[in-house]
């Protein structure tokens, strides 16, 4: 017995002095100990945060070769070449993290769903970071792109209206081409596919990631265009922080923020939550213009508040779970008023939940993400022809909830992810006519089922590269169009009525990139990727109007792919950062709204249908370069060219080379930010070539030039004020035969930070 004990007492001594450790201390320039910073070992895909102290340590090593990476928000990362001999115990005393110049110094998790520094990823991305959302002359946090090479972000109408942001050309004016994240998770509706960027808080997200060009081959169908993700805040260390802001502007408008977030204690496990809520009324404009404005045309007003709250428990440096939950409500005059007190108005009353799960097992991290969301979709419509008042009530649910999970370990040099997602989405809307027994019934379904494989590999130390595949397994089932208790009075959508066959479709999307770095401040990348996009459930299943005409529903779509080739470049020097790209796309079985030759009413309403365009051809280059003068002022310029063609269309040979709509050819910005402890403060000059709104390119909208200023000083205190002023120079378009745009928007505000 004696024996045995010994044995293992020598043992573990022995172990105890053949194992080998690794510490250090991270703070700030200023001096300041930061922690729940993230510190990597790459290669053995080990990781842990720094405590209070700015402390991390890892234990048990094996002697041998390590590649630590350091990375913070806002902090520039640290990289370093480790070699542990035998029986070391190194102490690498303390690490200096300074704050970071330019995005490719930042860490991001869109491109690949793992945590990579942006300057090593061969894909085009686009990082706009807490201290530009702040100091941007923007009312919606969608407004922050409109100022990056390849986004047009279609909000004609300003806050009264709805956005929808496309990316080089291939969005149009279809907003599920390109996915929308918050934190991962998915908020694309199943049923149109678009997002309601108006329910977002802007006070609540610490940055933008936005990866250009198909991502189908992790995120699936959404994401042909590209993908956005909408990174929220977190509090890093103990004690209450927050901001608060009021703000009073043209048309009466009158709004506010406010956000506040804890950390119960400084210690790597405990409770943490934030709450951040805002609420907007305004009185609105006249979209019509004077010469053709009716006595029933009225303003557009908005009254809109919206609420989130989410609270998480970290166990330990590597496992948390985090539950949030978001609800919006707004209700938006739509112009027209006859008899109701309010007119036609229109209500998306959301509900998200959201839970998260995050853990590391020995050398594999897992990832879980469950989310829900529903939008009941309200809508008033009243109208007068010919002396016979109508009215109507649009109710319509629209549900989506899933589950995703994804698991990644490093082996060597390579990183091998595996990830699945299983998605429903649901629609039950219902035209409920008020003044006849008439009741329009729209509903259907669609799963998904998404796996993809990730492989990151170095070649050799300077030569990278990333493949990876997804596959899609989307289905559609109980669709119909239905009507109920007809008095004649739409006669007309009879041939359209009916429940729809079931429909299932499987899609494959491979990427291949590559990136070789000829120095930390230079390199090149390229890439060859796919996307695959199924038919939304509006598409397949809702025959009525829309706001260029009348609409019949096609079950027969086809799902649209899409090919793309990349090549781009990275370069910084100093204070001065450069990059560029070029791509070339075809896009096959594009799907887009055709006028189908029919009309109703006597040629008042033409008649639309969804069809797949045979062949779409999509390239451009986009050039940007940044200069910072000093730490607190720096200058941004780019440009973008696209062209996005109808290649080929067997159905429509005569809309074969029509560009496709919402795709503006040339895009240019020149901005100016300062950004200190006392401004934040932007001017930001903005060209924009012409665009056209219809599939004949006979609706043009004209070259433009808008500015947009935004003046923020902190006077005492966490005390400050701003000015905003969008649209300087008050531009105004028609933006559809009787609506036209938004002109100069100006707001003032008072503001507090704790």
């Amino acid at each position: 017995m004696k024996k045995t004990i010994g044995l293992i007492w020598g043992t573990l001594l022995f172990l105890g002095s053949t194992a080998q450790s690794l510490q250090g201390v991270v703070e700030s320039a200023e001096g300041e100990k930061l922690s729940f910073v993230n510190v990597v070992l790459l290669e053995q895909n080990l990781s842990t945060v720094t405590n209070s102290d700015g402390l991390f340590k890892f234990q048990n090593l094996k002697s041998g070769n390590y590649h630590l990476q350091i990375s913070f928000v806002g902090k520039t990362t640290i990289e370093k070449e480790i070699d542990l001999v035998e029986k070391q115990n190194l102490n690498l005393g303390k690490l200096t993290m300074n704050d970071t110049q330019f995005k490719t110094e930042e860490v991001v998790v869109t491109a690949t769903r793992t945590a990579r520094l942006l300057n090593s990823i061969p894909a085009t991305i686009e990082y706009i970071s807490a201290n530009e959302i702040q100091a941007l002359p923007t009312q919606k946090i969608d407004e922050s792109l409109k100022y990056t090479t390849g986004f047009f972000v279609d909000r004609q109408f300003g806050i009264f209206g709805k956005s929808v942001v496309t990316m080089r050309g291939v969005v149009s004016s279809e907003p599920g081409r390109q996915l929308t994240l918050i934190d991962g998770v998915p908020i694309n509706k199943s049923d149109g596919g678009g997002v309601n960027w108006n329910r977002i808080i802007s006070s609540d997200i610490q940055h933008i990631e936005a990866v250009k060009g198909p991502s189908s081959s992790i995120y699936g169908s959404n994401s042909m265009g590209g993908t956005i993700n909408l990174i929220t805040k977190r509090p890093y260390k103990k004690g209450l922080s927050g901001t608060a802001k009021a703000y009073y502007g043209t048309y009466n408008t009158l709004g506010g923020e406010f956000s506040l977030m804890q950390k119960i204690n400084d210690e790597q496990n405990g409770f943490y939550y934030s709450i951040s809520t805002k609420a907007l009324q305004s009185n609105g404009y006249n979209t019509v213009p004077d010469s053709i404005r009716e006595g029933s045309d009225t303003l557009v007003f908005v009254q809109e508040q919206a609420a989130n709250a989410r609270v998480g428990y970290l166990f330990s440096d590597k496992t948390f779970i985090e539950l949030e939950y978001n609800f919006y409500n707004d209700h938006r005059g739509q112009g027209t008023k006859i008899l109701l007190e309010d007119g036609a108005t229109a209500d998306y009353d959301t509900h998200f939940f959201k839970m998260k799960y995050k853990t590391q097992l020995g050398q594999f991290r897992i990832d879980v993400n469950t989310f829900y969301q529903l939008e009941q979709y309200l809508r008033t419509i009243e109208k007068m022809k010919r002396g016979n008042y109508t009215l109507i009530n649009v109710h319509s649910d629209r549900t989506d909830y899933g589950l995703l999970l994804s698991v990644n370990r490093s082996f060597g040099t390579h990183k091998i992810s595996l990830g699945a997602d299983v998605r429903n989405g649901s629609v039950y809307g219902v035209d409920e006519y008020q003044t006849s027994t008439d009741k329009i019934i729209n509903k259907g379904k669609i799963d998904q089922l998404n796996i993809y494989l990730q492989d990151e590999f170095s070649i050799t130390k300077k030569f990278k590269s990333i493949a990876s595949v997804h596959f899609s397994y989307v289905n559609f089932h109980d669709g119909a169009f239905l009507m109920e208790d007809t008095t004649g009075i739409n006669d007309f959508m009879n041939d359209d009525t009916g429940e729809f066959e079931q429909k299932s479709w499987i899609g494959w999307s491979p990427s291949l990139s590559f990136q070789y770095d000829f120095s930390k401040q230079f390199n090149v990348y390229t890439i060859a990727s796919s996307g695959f996009r199924t038919a939304f459930l509006d598409d397949l299943t809702r025959t009525g109007f829309i706001n260029i005409g009348y609409k019949k529903a096609n079950p027969l779509l086809a799902p649209e792919t899409i090919n793309n080739i990349e090549l781009g470049t990275r370069f910084s020097h100093k204070k001065f950062l450069a990059t560029a790209n070029i791509y070339y796309s075809m896009g096959f079985d594009f799907m887009y709204y055709v006028a189908t030759g029919e009309s109703l009413f006597g040629g008042r309403k033409k008649i639309y249908q969804k069809e797949n365009i045979s062949e779409v051809e999509i390239y451009g280059t986009e050039l940007s370069a940044q200069y910072n003068l000093t730490k607190w002022l720096s200058f941004k310029a780019n440009y973008t060219h696209n062209e996005s063609k109808i290649k080929s269309f067997e159905k429509r040979a005569d809309l074969e080379g029509k560009t496709l709509t919402y795709s503006p050819e040339n895009m240019a910005n020149f901005t100016t930010m300062v950004s200190n402890k006392k401004w934040s403060s932007s001017a930001n000059l903005h060209w924009q070539g012409q665009l056209f709104l219809d599939e004949e390119n006979t609706f043009v909208v004209d070259a433009l030039v808008g500015l947009d200023i935004r003046l923020a000083y902190q006077f005492y205190k966490g005390f400050g004020a701003g000015l905003n002023v969008q649209n300087v120079f008050d531009e105004q378009h028609m933006v559809s035969s009787d609506q036209v745009s938004l002109g100069r928007f100006v707001t003032f505000e008072l503001n507090y930070k704790f």
